[in-house]
């Protein structure tokens, strides 16, 4: 828990009335804010849930007059700049949603709202520059920088974690290199949708697997991709190999502790302008230098609005578009050196492969012009073009006995020689 951050009562929350408000919720991470924040407005009221839920049946304006008491008090900490304007509105929706769920439906939520603070409509965190990730994974383990890398590189949500397992996570091969992996992110969840990582990304993901592997854990398609850690000690090959997934939660800690550990986060406070969302950011901010904004809102999982209905990429177009944006994507320094190395002989083969087909080229319209120069002398005077010849190549010792010298050498093996 996060320091300064009041632990809250969730003995509140049990009940009969709680039951259907946590089914509609469908991601683990939203559910534990949701209820951390109705503990906080049960403890302003003095209630359990179901004490509070049965007289809001009873008494829908009662209900009303506690939950606009509520917010107008937490309104006036967002003036006094304790907390920010968007997280007035985020109190009222768990306290919406238990009684819209217990149907409590006489409550004038329109009223509610309009008195509810204009929040900023972007967050003040940016997008870490490549030093930054740099740095971060030169003084981390292969764990954290398979997360980073992955998170990066692909612009999933830290939720994503949850449900991310090493079958989830397929190479992609071009003339027998990796050149990217297909990701299925929250895969046989409505919300499933294809990303992808750079090379660097899922050979990271790799060395992490069988450094697991190594320590008796048996890999499958099932296995978490991220999971707890284990002692390193002969006693603890049994640890080892039953792992335990590392939840998105877990994920959260883990960035914000090592970004503690090094001096990226100095002061204590709500808000920073470098978290874990950064790094989605870093994803949608360089990919966006290089591809279409809607294979990039795509990929990161996005609704992209009425296009929804008829835009639908084939699997080939997103990644032709995404391989424009690997090289921005890709934080390792000696891995851009690798990539603009194998680049540069490509380059070189490229272009003498066009300079050898050049000198062809120069060398057989060269020789056409001797041929057909030395044809017409022939005709016209014998004497004077009797210093060049062109024969074959069996002629040319014969040729040489007598003094002449070989100048070039025709495309179709014939030399051409002069009289010294």
């Amino acid at each position: 828990m996060p320091a300064g951050r009041k632990p809250r009562d969730l003995s509140l929350l049990k009940g009969k009335t709680i039951g259907l408000f946590l089914e509609a919720i469908k991601s683990p991470v939203t559910r534990r804010v949701y209820e951390r924040r109705l503990a906080t407005f049960l403890e302003y009221v003095e209630m359990d849930v179901d004490s509070f839920v049965g007289k809001a049946k009873a008494k829908p304006r009662w209900a009303e007059d506690q939950i606009l008491k509520f917010l107008l008090k937490e309104k006036e900490r967002a003036l006094k700049k304790e907390i920010e304007p968007g997280t007035v509105a985020n109190v009222k929706k768990p306290v919406k949603l238990l009684l819209e769920m217990n149907d409590v439906s006489e409550i004038n939520w329109k009223k509610i709202s309009r008195i509810l603070p204009r929040a900023r409509q972007f967050a003040i965190d940016r997008a870490p520059t490549v030093d930054e990730l740099r740095f971060l994974l030169s003084n981390s383990d292969v764990r954290f920088q398979a997360i980073l890398l992955t998170m990066a590189s692909s612009g999933i949500r830290l939720g994503a974690w949850d449900y991310l397992n090493w079958g989830h996570v397929q190479p992609i091969e071009k003339d027998g290199d990796v050149v990217a992996a297909k990701v299925r992110v929250y895969a046989a969840e409505p919300e499933e949708y294809l990303a992808f990582i750079t090379p660097e990304a899922y050979h990271r993901l790799k060395e992490y697997m069988q450094l697991r592997a190594s320590h008796g854990e048996k890999i499958s398609r099932d296995s978490p991709l991220a999971r707890n850690v284990w002692r390193s000690t002969k006693d603890s090959v049994e640890e080892a190999g039953n792992p335990e997934r590392l939840q998105s939660s877990g994920v959260k800690r883990l960035f914000e502790d090592t970004l503690w550990k090094f001096g990226l986060r100095k002061e204590k406070k709500k808000r920073h302008e470098f978290s874990i969302h950064s790094v989605r950011k870093f994803f949608k901010t360089r990919a966006e230098q290089v591809m279409k904004p809607i294979n990039v809102e795509t990929l990161m999982g996005h609704s992209v609005g009425i296009s929804d209905s008829y835009y639908r990429p084939i699997e080939k177009e997103l990644l032709e578009d995404y391989l424009k944006a690997v090289p921005l994507l890709t934080v390792s320094e000696a891995e851009e050196v690798r990539r603009e190395s194998r680049l540069s002989r490509q380059e070189l083969e490229v272009r003498l492969a066009q300079l050898e087909g050049l000198v062809s080229e120069l060398v057989a319209e060269k020789g056409e012009q001797v041929h057909v120069q030395g044809h017409n002398r022939s005709e016209s005077t014998s004497k004077r073009d009797s210093s060049k010849r062109i024969v074959k190549s069996e002629q040319v010792d014969e040729l040489l006995a007598k003094g002449w010298e070989p100048t070039m050498t025709l495309p179709d093996g014939r030399v051409v020689m002069k009289a010294m």
